[in-house]
């Protein structure tokens, strides 16, 4: 959520393309793969957009727009086999290539403001998805999920949403930027960056300590594994359990690590930054000395610790994506999206 690419957002250029009708229907084509995914995009907010990039289309294409003064809201269908809640609140059909990454782009131009959120989707082969795209407060809520029937009836998995960005694109546009180079490294220079990142890590970014033993692990797994089979209440074989408690150890051990790599990251990122300085520059960001610059030093750090809880989450985040794609692998494998509407999706 939030206001991801506000300076340059592909609903303004929808709405600057509008008057040639290009808008209506959007420039992106559909897939044309026999299982093709199919992906269904909802929003009740002003102007709302759509847009597929890919390495070859780094500025985007277009899908279509929604809730315009002056367009009537698209037609734009898949075939989807599985209808939306509700036929009242607008939205748009695209079929997507299976095995493909693309990063979606959703944007709307309210009286007054923007909103966007960009994230990274592989959509599996012959599987259909719903993003919705609201507005809750001063922010965008953008939610994934993905759709199946168990026993007849539609379920709306949810799924994880990461933004990878797309390093192909580097450079391409204004949206992927390129970060400058650094000045020469010089002992000096070296120095005076450990003096300042030194003292900006605080306790919350110090990497945890795992809490569990070995054995204390296998009761916590063992706990996560029990309460898994009595909500699924299935008769499934010891190697489905077998398996289950792998990735549930696996994402333990994961989780307890993210800490340190995004330490490690946030010193790396905070280094390439204080590289792109003059000397006499990091002379006044060191703290506690007669050169200090006590307001630019705090306005850097500011900006770094929010680079770090961002970064953090984001790690959090794919180690999860990572768990889920492992679990959703194990409930196809065996079979239980059949049998179990709350089974792991990819």
């Amino acid at each position: 959520m939030s206001n991801f690419f506000a300076g340059r957002t592909l609903g303004a250029t929808c709405l600057a393309v509008m008057l040639s009708g290009c808008s209506v229907t959007g420039t992106y084509p559909d897939a044309t793969e026999p299982d093709a995914a199919k992906l269904r995009f909802i929003s009740d907010m002003s102007s709302s957009t759509l847009s597929v990039m890919d390495a070859q289309h780094c500025d985007g294409q277009t899908t279509g727009i929604l809730n315009n003064l002056f367009l009537a809201n698209t037609r734009r269908r898949a075939g989807m086999s599985m209808p939306p809640v509700s036929e009242k609140t607008p939205y748009l059909e695209i079929r997507l290539a299976p095995d493909k990454q693309v990063l979606l782009h959703l944007n709307t131009q309210g009286t007054g403001s923007v909103c966007g959120m960009a994230f990274t989707l592989t959509p599996q082969p012959g599987a259909e998805y719903e993003v919705t795209f609201d507005r809750a407060g001063s922010q965008c809520v953008t939610m994934l999920k993905r759709l199946h029937t168990v026993q007849g009836q539609v379920v709306r998995s949810p799924v994880p949403l990461i933004h990878k960005g797309l390093p192909s694109c580097a450079g391409a546009n204004a949206l992927f930027p390129v970060a400058p180079k650094g000045l020469p490294a010089t002992p000096e220079r070296d120095a005076l960056a450990e003096q300042i990142i030194a003292p900006s890590i605080i306790a919350e970014m110090k990497p945890q300590t795992s809490p569990f033993n070995d054995s204390a692990r296998a009761q916590a797994v063992e706990l996560v594994v029990n309460k898994r089979k009595g909500e699924m209440n299935l008769d499934l074989p010891d190697a489905y359990w077998t398996q289950y408690r792998q990735n549930v150890t696996n994402y333990l051990v994961q989780a307890y690590g993210v800490k340190a790599t995004a330490l490690e990251r946030y010193k790396a990122e905070y280094r390439a930054r204080l590289s792109r300085l003059d000397t006499p520059t990091l002379k006044t960001l060191v703290p506690d000395t007669p050169a200090t610059d006590v307001t630019q030093a705090l306005a850097v750090n500011g900006a770094m610790l929010q680079y770090y809880r961002q970064l953090n989450g984001l790690l959090e985040k794919e180690v999860m994506a990572d768990n889920w794609v492992k679990m959703a692998e194990l409930d196809k494998q065996f079979g239980v999206c059949e049998r179990y509407a709350k089974c792991w999706q990819n």
